[in-house]
């Protein structure tokens, strides 16, 4: 019995097999990804894409296909991620334009829509490139355009375009080196075809198949291909505003980048590009329209995750732990960003805004800084990453009486079943989660069990404190931590608080007295408080004062030797309330050994 017209709802359960289709084989996909770089995520990324309109699909009951796609599009422009997603963004825009007047759509209506959102699809690109996602789209449908005038009905024309399809697929070995080189086909014009697969399915079995009811091709992983990409994050942002111009925006960003793709409409664009300069790429955006949902994703970290020589658990911290760069990359420490914003102007913690431009905006800036903790979305986004490159994760974040950190981590663990997640309280902040996170990797390293691991981390856990000291309360009080009362309290008294994490938040643990030399007072309380019979580590954490950290960093490397001191910049996710001028000395001891 043939098909001679589809609908809102038989496209959506069509559309839905093939989403599950392509969840299904994500992790095949990342193992074949080498093109336009090989950072192995465009199944993850094609993954995240779809999955964001899965419910929505699923649950449509609008028979009208014009409304059900113009919904379905504006899902995908929000939620794009990777090159490959933004493109099927974009695919799925320009074919909501095609069918914006028609409640069920006819082969031959079905064949002009493909059209416009080919068209879409290669205009979201400054430099298209054939031997992608894009050929095999192409391909497919031009094979339904020149059955279309003879063919009316759905099962046979989409059969023979899947047919031609799986051939242009094959074709993409040879069309770029790359892909050649490596022997694999190109991994988004794969993902494009198993939606395609999953959709012809349905069609033909009327079922739609869960996730794990589908069988998941196996690869041999692919031996380590050199990443010769020039730019370092693939970087990507939403603009919303009136009148957008995604051609102008295109050329603005020429000479910042590469893998440029600028999707949506006149209201709505999403960005996509390789970088080294995501603040340049933000403020561009920035002049467009108002910016939300930034990220730049570090593409040499990828690499190393997908072909490097590591353990095979995962280390996860926030940006509110205040390791250096050099430190994360020695440890193998991953950092999902915390946001913050300046009034209207979104940044993304230690990527699109650096600590010196952080000091600098917070003396300058009329609005005080607001934080906001990573979505449930951004860390589900890093564990899929990791799951296909490791066997399990301990995620170490903020406490969950001063942040949605936490929480959100422990949404998006659950959410990710084959990959077994720790989401840990750290019970500290700055570089005391910092030292935690350290002990552990070198545990990972030691080749601990997981079990033995997450001993190991509690107990580290209680042997960290951390303490802050502030030359002012401004910040503190700006940010909610502390009350107004209490800093009219302190100034009326010349007291200074020397603020700690505890299971409540952040308590006053102590205090100094006078306005004079309030930093060398602090340093000296932290050292009455410190059992120096005990080996232990110190970490130092400074907010635009430095030489004052080095200092010190040297004083304490004196008595407990130089390796056990680990010196860094306060972030701007602890900088908003601690304001400029604070410091912070988190100590570790090590339980059981004992200093010489």
């Amino acid at each position: 019995m043939g098909i001679r017209y589809i609908d809102g709802k038989r496209f959506s359960r069509s559309l839905l097999a093939g989403i599950r289709r392509l969840i299904s084989n994500q992790d095949y996909l990342n193992k074949i990804n080498v093109f336009p770089v090989p950072d192995n995520d465009t199944g993850t990324n094609m993954g995240f894409t779809l999955s964001s309109i899965e419910k929505s699909v699923e649950e449509n009951t609008d028979s009208y296909i014009n409304r059900f796609a113009d919904s379905v599009a504006e899902l995908l422009i929000n939620n794009a991620r990777g090159n490959s997603g933004v493109i099927l963004a974009q695919f799925f825009t320009g074919f909501a334009d095609g069918v914006k007047e028609n409640q069920q759509l006819t082969v031959k209506e079905f064949s002009r829509a493909l059209l416009i959102a080919k068209s879409y699809a290669y205009e979201a690109l400054l430099e298209p490139k054939e031997g992608t996602i894009l050929t095999v789209m192409t391909d497919w449908i031009y094979t339904i355009q020149h059955a279309s005038d003879t063919i009316q009905d759905f099962k046979i024309i989409l059969d023979q375009g899947l047919k031609n399809a799986l051939q242009s697929l094959e074709k993409t070995t040879s069309q770029l080196s790359v892909l050649s080189k490596a022997k694999v086909v190109d991994a988004g014009a794969q993902g494009f075809i198993n939606i395609l697969e999953g959709i012809q399915d349905f069609i033909h079995t009327g079922e739609i198949q869960d996730v794990d009811q589908i069988e998941i091709p196996q690869v041999q992983v692919l031996d380590s291909i050199p990443f010769n990409e020039k730019y370092r994050y693939c970087t990507e942002c939403l603009i919303s505003g009136k009148n957008l111009d995604r051609n102008l925006l295109k050329s603005q960003l020429a000479e910042l980048g590469d893998s440029i793709v600028v999707a949506g409409s006149a209201s709505k664009v999403k960005v996509h590009i390789h970088t080294d300069s995501p603040k340049k790429i933000m403020k561009i955006c920035q002049q467009s329209g108002v910016v939300s949902d930034e990220k730049a994703d570090d593409m040499l970290r990828q690499q190393f995750d997908a072909h490097g020589a590591h353990q095979d658990i995962a280390i996860v911290v926030d940006s509110g732990c205040d390791l250096p760069e050099e430190l994360l990359k020695k440890y193998n420490i991953h950092v999902v960003p915390v946001r913050l914003n300046f009034g209207s102007d979104h940044y993304v913690d230690k990527i699109t805004i650096s600590s010196t431009d952080f000091w600098k905006e917070l003396d300058t800036n009329p609005h005080h800084p607001q934080t906001s903790q990573p979505t449930p979305g951004d860390f589900l986004r890093q564990y899929q990453l990791l799951s296909s490159h490791y066997k399990k994760a301990i995620s170490i974040h903020i406490p969950d009486k001063l942040s949605g950190t936490y929480q959100s981590a422990l949404n998006a663990a659950k959410q990710i079943e084959s990959f077994p997640i720790s989401v840990v309280d750290s019970k500290n902040a700055s570089i005391g989660i910092g030292l935690i996170a350290i002990r552990v990797a070198e545990e990972v390293e030691r080749g601990k069990t997981h079990s033995e691991l997450l001993e190991q981390v509690e107990q580290d856990i209680q042997n960290t404190r951390v303490f802050l000291g502030l030359t002012t309360l401004e910040y503190v009080v700006r940010g909610g931590r502390v009350p107004a009362s209490k800093k009219k309290i302190a100034d009326l008294l010349h007291l200074n608080p020397i603020l700690s994490f505890t299971d409540n938040g952040i308590q006053s643990v102590g205090r100094t007295y006078g306005k004079k030399n309030i930093l060398q007072k602090f340093k000296r309380y932290v050292e009455k408080s410190i059992d120096w019979d005990q080996l232990c580590r110190i970490g130092i954490a400074h907010a635009n004062c430095e030489s004052i950290a080095t200092r010190w960093g040297e004083d304490f490397g004196e008595r407990i030797g130089k390796e056990n001191v680990f010196v860094s910049e306060v972030g701007p996710a602890l900088g908003v309330h601690s304001g400029p001028g604070g410091m912070v000395i988190a100590c570790q001891n090590l339980k059981g050994e004992v200093h010489d």
